[in-house]
């Protein structure tokens, strides 16, 4: 039979306070000697003076104890969770963007190696799962074997996490709990577009909300802010609002604080090789989420991105991009996407021409894949954007 080293370590204590007590009343005995007048002491007191000091003994042997508890207990729960969602996160090669924003953040001497208090403004489970890493990273790193490869030791004191639609709120808060981080922040609903005047000036203290109560995480400050695809996304929540996205983010990060923004260069509306298949399914794509009365995605390219992060009074400090490579899976989701929508069509009759449309994209998309070396085609990229809030900022 096995037993853990914290129950050992109890044992132990427990072994030791035993001997603690039996020692305590030939303590008494042997020190009730009398040389001087001014030095005489009681047995009685003398055998008070010894139960005090091995009470006081006692008290630390009882938070040792409870701390080998908590730990064996804490131990137990890191072993009943299901981590694979985010062991690939423990190795350099697991996410090349979330790599990279690791990496930056190693290197800002501002921060030291930590996230500190972070803020994921457009969350989703993408993000949702590279924050469980970094909460359970010490453990992810002593559970695998990625060597030099391994991803650093990297930290985060707490998260809060922002989504403007409930049913991912919903998902992403269960998500938090079968991670066993949910006690370390907090899944907010929220409108980023609340507060912002016409101006772009953020009005805190003078809430427009019906009911009066303040504007989304009003007084709050973080270390670092997370922007994942989040300035694409807005077009479907705030449309019309993403040129003030950064104005409303700003106040809420510390000075000498960092914006990490990711995000995806625009797909064009054609090009001059096999990678044309994908212009093709991305605005047909786009046409079925406008026929079903949905908003489409909108995209901004890099240029635009860092324009207005340095409009909003950050320093842009660095930026990455990484082309994406697509294979005849990755454009089958995107045009089942479309298939998605045809339910919501106005008319049947559309809806089965749309169908057709979507179908020959899909035996297009096989035909040209197929003509490539490695079965893929690569187009656009994405992009990581670090920006920094000055030191001296107010």
């Amino acid at each position: 039979m096995t037993i853990s080293r914290s129950y050992q370590s109890i044992v132990l204590l427990f072994v030791s306070r035993l001997s603690a007590t039996a020692f305590t009343p030939s303590l008494a005995l042997s020190t009730s000697v009398t040389h001087h007048s001014n030095s005489i002491r009681s047995s009685s007191q003398l055998r008070l003076f010894g139960s005090s000091r091995f009470r006081k003994k006692d008290t630390q042997l009882d938070h040792q104890m409870e701390s080998a508890a908590d730990a064996d207990a804490a131990t137990q729960k890191m072993a009943q969770l299901d981590l694979s969602s985010i062991k690939k996160f423990a190795h350099k090669n697991g996410d090349a963007l979330f790599g990279y924003i690791e990496e930056c953040q190693m290197d800002d001497p501002n921060n030291k190696g930590s996230f500190g208090r972070f803020l994921d403004a457009g969350t989703g489970s993408h993000s949702l799962r590279w924050m469980a890493s970094i909460l359970h990273r010490e453990h992810l790193l002593a559970n695998t074997s990625n060597g030099a490869l391994s991803s650093p030791n990297i930290s985060m004191d707490s998260f809060t996490a922002i989504t403007a639609d409930e049913n991912m709120r919903r998902r992403v808060f269960n998500e938090a709990k079968e991670l066993g981080i949910a006690d370390k922040g907090d899944v907010i609903i929220g409108n980023w577009k609340e507060g912002v005047g016409k101006d772009g000036t953020v009005e805190f203290g003078a809430s427009d909300t019906s009911d009066g109560s303040k504007l989304l995480l009003e007084g709050q400050q973080f270390d670092t802010i997370l922007a994942d695809y989040l300035v694409g996304a807005i077009d479907g929540f705030s449309p019309y609002f993403q040129d003030l996205i950064f104005n409303r983010l700003v106040p809420h990060l510390a000075p000498g604080g960092r914006l990490y923004v990711i995000g995806l260069q625009p797909i064009p509306d054609s090009v001059n090789s096999p990678a044309n298949i994908m212009c093709k399914i991305r605005r047909v794509r786009d046409a079925c989420i406008l026929l079903a009365n949905h908003r489409c995605y909108r995209e901004y390219p890099l240029d635009w991105i860092e324009r207005h992060l340095r409009k909003s009074g950050l320093n842009v400090v660095q930026s990455r991009t990484y082309p994406i490579s697509y294979d005849h899976n990755t454009m089958v989701r995107q045009i089942n996407v479309g298939r998605s929508k045809l339910k919501l069509f106005p008319t049947k009759g559309m809806a089965a021409e749309m169908g057709k449309v979507l179908d020959d994209l899909e035996k297009e998309s096989l035909e040209v894949t197929r003509k490539q070396a490695d079965g893929r085609i690569t187009l656009g990229y994405d992009y990581v954007v670090v920006a920094e809030r000055p030191v001296d900022s107010d």
